[in-house]
């Protein structure tokens, strides 16, 4: 596989958003200069050209390439680790902030599906949180304190009612969120790249930042046969950033993931799921999943600091699905596919500046549908108007991760919360 083509992945096969942009072959002008064309880019980029701004952005691929293309397709208005942990880090009326941007960047996202146009569906509404039984998380706990603190209301449906719903002795109890909503994540980034050309933003495929020069009132960025001068650069590289950025690069850990896509079951994935909803749980790493249009499951799960082939991603995927669903032992797993996801170490989005008018954008902890649309707004937002809520984000900073040797300590944390709660110690 060449990197410019789309890796081979359920979404890629059955994409609808099927635009292609030139490789960039000349020298442009522009006020800001995007990096990065997945979600995070695309939005960026989207959210500037709606201004009237002049930018351009440049994807050493293809649009949705990475992780963004890739993922489990859910639209989540939540934060990385969660609320509860999120007000003990910043206090509850700075999360009440943070949970606020969630919110508009759900709703904006879902706004601009329905005003572009963007054959990203169908949309699924809705998503369980199950907890595994033994886990001993008490969400009637969450629930009163995500209703008291953040006037968020989730149904409760007790393990009798999770049962009905999900062949599984595996879950007790579940939330039921109406808000989240789940998608095809790469029509809905090419599409989100599609809505920004209509507002004039320049796009380019197969065009790899090489070099930057960041120095100074002009920053000058050269692709292999292109250069582009602008005011402003934004970075949103994600997973794959490599070394383009020393900070950013050494603030994230790039992290394999994983999702796979079983034949269609016909009427025997009534046997295993019967509502339609997205469903994820509280093992680490989380199992996240849910029934396609076509009677497909769409299984994600597990986190390596390597990507195995995608015949082991297959196998790994299909063993944890039978486990918790044993009636689907017969079923073939028609693809699987990993990707890389830019972890950071506390785990939250990092949005700043590294220094004036060198923006970055990364680390969206897995809740990257709906986040980097927020994150585009509060960025155009201070490019274009000054706005000053990105300065929220200042409270996690861009800590050093280690780059790619911090994939070592970020796998041995991992196992040992595997065996933490295979064996039920802390």
């Amino acid at each position: 596989m060449k990197i410019s083509d789309y890796p081979d992945t359920y979404y890629s096969r059955t994409r609808r958003e099927k635009r292609e942009y030139p490789a960039l072959e000349d020298e442009i002008d522009v006020e800001t200069l995007v990096i990065g064309g997945g979600l995070a880019g695309s939005a960026t980029a989207l959210d500037l050209a709606e201004r009237g701004h002049r930018v351009a952005l440049i994807e050493a691929a293809r649009i949705g390439w990475g992780a963004s293309g890739r993922n489990g397709g859910f639209a989540s208005d939540g934060f990385p680790g969660g609320y509860p942990k999120l007000v003990r880090r910043v206090g509850i009326e700075r999360a009440l902030e943070f949970h606020a941007l969630a919110r508009m960047g759900q709703a904006l996202l879902r706004k601009r599906i329905e005003e572009y146009a963007i054959a990203c569906g169908p949309i699924q509404d809705g998503a369980l949180r199950c907890n595994i039984v033994g886990r001993g998380d008490d969400l009637t706990e969450f629930r009163e304190f995500m209703a008291m603190n953040f006037a968020t209301n989730y149904d409760h449906w007790p393990r009798e009612r999770v049962i009905e719903s999900l062949s599984t002795e595996r879950y007790g109890d579940a939330l039921f969120n109406p808000l989240t909503y789940s998608l095809h994540p790469l029509d809905l980034n090419c599409g989100l790249a599609r809505a920004a050309e209509s507002r004039g933003a320049q796009l380019f495929e197969r065009s790899p930042a090489v070099a930057l020069s960041l120095a100074g009132d002009r920053k000058d960025v050269r692709t292999p046969r292109g250069r582009i001068r602008a005011e402003r650069v934004v970075i949103a590289c994600g997973g794959y950033i490599e070394g383009l950025q020393k900070s950013i690069s050494a603030a994230t850990i790039p992290i394999a993931t994983f999702v796979m896509a079983t034949e269609p079951l016909g009427e025997k994935l009534k046997k295993a799921i019967r509502v339609p909803y997205a469903i994820f749980d509280n093992q680490v790493a989380t199992n996240y999943y849910r029934p396609l249009s076509d009677t497909r499951i769409l299984w994600g799960g597990r986190v390596l600091a390597w990507q195995p082939s995608a015949a082991r991603i297959a196998e790994l995927l299909k063993r944890d699905m039978i486990a918790f669903y044993p009636v689907l032992r017969d079923a073939r797993v028609d693809l699987a596919w990993g990707g890389m996801m830019p972890f950071t170490r506390h785990k939250l989005p990092v949005i700043g500046q590294i220094e004036p008018n060198v923006w970055y954008a990364t680390g969206f902890g897995g809740l990257g549908v709906t986040l980097t649309t927020t994150a585009g707004r509060l960025i155009a937002a201070a490019i274009t108007a000054g706005d000053e809520q990105w300065r929220l984000f200042q409270a996690f900073g861009l800590p050093y991760a280690g780059g790619k040797l911090g994939k070592i300590p970020a796998q041995l944390v991992y196992w040992r919360h595997q065996l933490a709660a295979k064996f039920g110690y802390a």
